[in-house]
């Protein structure tokens, strides 16, 4: 079977789409899928004020695969890739199916009427881009984009694939009469099962402090409330010593109101942002963790907190993540409300009870392997197939 990826950008500091994509490209060519990746020249997040159109590296593991990537033309706030459109009317009938990534961009406009267009069935991964706090963002110009082409597209798609159950139960209202695959994002959890470096990462970046550390990994943005984190360690540093790592890139410039909140607060020389970090240096920063924590307001998956939990760090999250009920049912992290007071609360629990700290720990470890991509490869072979198969 041969599966055609359309992403708009594989960036690393994209975060989750672009890693999904060249991660389960590699996962799949042992069951015999062959994946061919479809992108563009932007190297961040479309609608990030920072994010620069120029090309950018891809995630070490993009290497080998066969990506092909179309440079952009104007607008550039759409990913508007003329050359990507014209590639897609001229090789979409080679392949099988096409697993489109992403919403209200050209590519996903491209993807979905070439391959209209000759038959072949596409599969639309929104990627949280219909989760209700994005949707009131941009709420006239994303109105505008459904009328003229985005219902059409998810109307005529062959299934919708979201990553959770929340995230399905979030989007039950668009294109009501097409199928749904829940397949989650995949990690590799042997990767993550050594967090080796924690003090070379304190030397680093704290100065060599040895209290607790809370860490957040992911790309910065308005919807993790991370002001909302700033106060709540505030708050607990009334009881400990803790401190705040905010690990990733930062393309919607919020590192200083940050900076300038935890002055306000007194605690400016208590929050770390150090810009993106991967491989050895990201499991340093996990081995340093006491505690992992995002209290954000709109996540489909939120695969760095699996990779905490599968490092053995206890996670903190908000209720209204969308895999907040899998991992309240697991008892595989702490489940909290996104304001200061509860979260300052949870991260002082995972400071001061050693025995939650532990159970939290190994409970989130066993949590995380569900998600190995050798248990969520097959998964998504089998979408896959059944989707070739009604077609």
């Amino acid at each position: 079977m041969r599966v055609l990826h359309v992403v708009p950008s594989l960036a690393a500091r994209t975060g989750g789409p672009a890693t999904f994509v060249i991660e389960s490209a590699r996962a799949l060519a042992p069951l015999g899928i062959e994946s061919t990746v479809f992108t563009t020249t932007i190297a961040g997040p479309a609608g990030a004020p920072a994010s620069p159109a120029q090309p950018a590296g891809d995630p070490p593991p993009a290497a080998g695969l066969d990506v092909r990537r179309y440079p952009l033309g104007r607008p550039s706030r759409f990913v508007r890739a003329p050359a990507l459109g014209k590639a897609l009317r001229g090789h979409v009938a080679d392949f099988d199916v096409v697993h489109v990534h992403a919403l209200y961009l050209y590519t996903t406009f491209a993807a979905g009427h070439a391959a209209a267009r000759v038959g072949r069935p596409y599969v639309v991964a929104p990627h949280g881009a219909l989760d209700p706090w994005i949707r009131r963002r941009g709420r006239a110009r994303k109105a505008v984009s459904d009328l003229l082409w985005q219902r059409r597209v998810l109307e005529r798609a062959a299934a919708l694939h979201v990553t959770t159950s929340g995230e399905g139960r979030a989007l039950a209202d668009v294109a009501p009469a097409v199928r749904r695959f829940v397949v989650p994002c995949g990690i590799h959890a042997d990767e993550f099962a050594v967090a080796a470096g924690g003090e070379r990462f304190r030397d680093r970046f704290l100065d060599g402090a040895s209290g607790p550390v809370v860490v957040n990994v992911g790309r910065l943005s308005a919807k993790k409330r991370l002001d909302v984190l700033i106060r709540a360690v505030a708050l607990a540093r009334a009881r400990a010593d803790v401190r705040l790592v905010v690990v990733g890139p930062d393309d919607e410039n919020l590192t200083p109101p940050l900076r300038e909140l935890a002055a306000s607060l007194g605690i400016a020389t208590a929050v770390t942002f150090t810009g993106p970090l991967y491989g050895q240096d990201l499991l340093a920063a996990l081995g340093a963790a006491r505690v992992w924590a995002l209290p954000s307001a709109a996540e489909n998956f939120a695969i760095a907190a699996v990779e905490a939990m599968a490092a053995g760090v206890p996670a903190i999250i908000s209720d209204e993540m969308d895999i907040a009920p899998d991992v309240a049912s697991a008892r595989a992290g702490l489940v909290c409300k996104a304001a200061p007071e509860p979260l300052g609360e949870a991260i002082l629990q995972l400071i001061e009870d050693e025995p939650l700290h532990v159970r939290l720990a190994d409970a989130g470890r066993a949590f995380a392997r569900r998600y190995d991509w050798s248990v969520v490869a097959p998964q998504l072979a089998r979408m896959y197939e059944e989707i070739v198969e009604a077609a």
